[in-house]
């Protein structure tokens, strides 16, 4: 999520030229669909043009192609999806504070639920929510109300190269720090890059952060709501600050210059053969099968420590789409929502164009290796939710930049809890 903005321009009906591949995390996009002169139907209608304000820019073309069936079938609706990544909390609050807020904007679950409360449109009593799986409604609802649409459930451990493994005689999967080394150690020893570490992104340490933080387990809005409170740091988590150990041997066993490997450089690295394991989630499949499409993968139950138990992965919906409240399009915008929670493209949106797993009741199950592993653990795996949905507005990014600073030596541990202990407070503090 370290790019610059830039931005891309589709209309359907369209030739598309493609001279830009868009994949991972790595390029802010603005994606239209719409026609002038789209036939009598159009004309019977107002047009009207749904603006949608997002990240995730590795869903720019299922956007697209989206986008073109929803105008095929309402020629008089223009959807317009403007994505950005790396600065775009900024962006949404300055639209925000500016009166610009688009019809639709895509924001975290849980604690978002609060920092947007006020612009949100309620869809408590929507019929097209029924049919959203009642645990993916946990992360949108607050104080009884459902404030988002959770879009996506997705996943996030350590992703493996199968035949990598068995080339280097790793007959079990390592669960704690000392095995994850010690598999590291045979993958190098047989001319494998361990690890590929894309550690210019910010948010991908953040992540891993988030991973090892949820394994402290128990009753996490308490244990953040005294946090929050100052009767407790987050360098108190002791579980949380195994973080140091696991950084230290994903950096011992790295691709060369880590902290100069962007998304799109990592999973290159990964999907060539050239390295064994990333830190990284199901959306990143779709760009490694663009790049090698048999490549046998699958996730690690990520170690979090020394106690094996406790290895596992990141399950959750936390990516949302909110619904501004005083859209003037409101109307056709609750329309399109319906329209993709309940049609036949709609249902299979996610599972067919994403390539991930869909929150629908009913939707096609992806197929993809990574969403069918995520499958398997919450059968009879360690599963943990994105824990990072209680952390304070901007901490996710300022988090990851803190450990960006460690990993480069510019900071010791002591100075990194210290920066992050401070950091939580200030932003706590800013809210009050």
């Amino acid at each position: 999520m370290t790019r610059k903005m830039r931005g891309l321009q589709w209309a359907a009906p369209v030739m598309l030229t493609l001279g830009l591949m868009l994949s991972g995390c790595s390029t802010g996009v603005e994606t239209n669909s719409g026609a002038e002169g789209a036939g009598k139907e159009a004309s019977a209608e107002k047009p009207v043009t749904i603006s949608v304000l997002q990240y995730a820019p590795e869903m720019a073309e299922p956007l697209r192609r989206m986008a073109d069936e929803y105008h095929k079938q309402n020629p008089n609706v223009k959807i317009e999806f403007t994505i950005h990544q790396d600065d775009y909390n900024t962006l949404l609050k300055t639209r925000i504070n500016s009166g610009e807020l688009p019809d639709v904007f895509m924001s975290g679950a849980y604690n978002d639920n609060i920092t947007y409360k006020d612009y949100v449109y309620d869809l408590t009593n929507e019929e097209f929510m029924k049919h959203i799986v009642d645990s993916a409604k946990t992360g949108v609802t607050l104080d009884g109300k459902i404030t988002g649409y959770p879009l996506i459930l997705q996943a996030h451990s350590f992703v493996y190269n199968k035949k990598l493994f068995a080339d280097a005689g790793i007959t079990e999967l390592p669960k704690t720090y000392t095995e994850l080394e010690e598999a590291a150690k045979k993958l190098q020893a047989n001319n494998i890059i361990p690890f590929s570490n894309g550690y210019k992104e910010w948010w991908v340490l953040e992540q891993t952060f988030t991973q090892v933080m949820a394994s402290t387990g128990g009753d996490y809005e308490k244990l953040f709501a005294e946090i929050n409170a100052g009767t407790k740091k987050v360098s108190d988590m002791k579980e949380a600050m195994n973080i140091f150990d696991l950084l230290d041997i994903t950096m011992k066993y790295s691709n060369p210059k880590p902290l100069e490997t962007d998304f799109n450089a990592q999973v290159a690295l990964f999907a060539q053969g050239k390295a064994a394991m990333m830190h990284q989630g199901t959306w990143a499949e779709d760009s490694i099968r663009k790049i090698n499409k048999d490549l046998d993968i699958g996730f690690l139950p990520g170690p979090v420590g020394e106690d094996g138990s406790k290895a596992g992965i990141m399950v959750d919906s936390n990516i949302t789409y909110r619904i501004n409240k005083d859209s003037k399009n409101l109307k056709e915008v609750l329309k399109f929502f319906e329209w993709l929670t309940t049609s036949e493209y709609g249902k299979a949106f996610v599972p067919t164009e994403v390539k991930q797993i869909s929150t629908i009741k009913g939707a096609p199950f992806p197929d993809a290796q990574l969403a069918k592993d995520t499958s398997e653990f919450l059968e009879k795996g360690v599963t943990y939710p994105w824990v990072k949905g209680y952390w304070p507005d901007g901490y996710e990014q300022q988090s990851g930049q803190i450990l960006q600073k460690y990993l480069s030596g510019s900071i010791n541990r002591e100075q990194t809890m210290d920066e992050l202990d401070k950091t939580w407070t200030k932003l706590v503090k800013a809210k009050q």
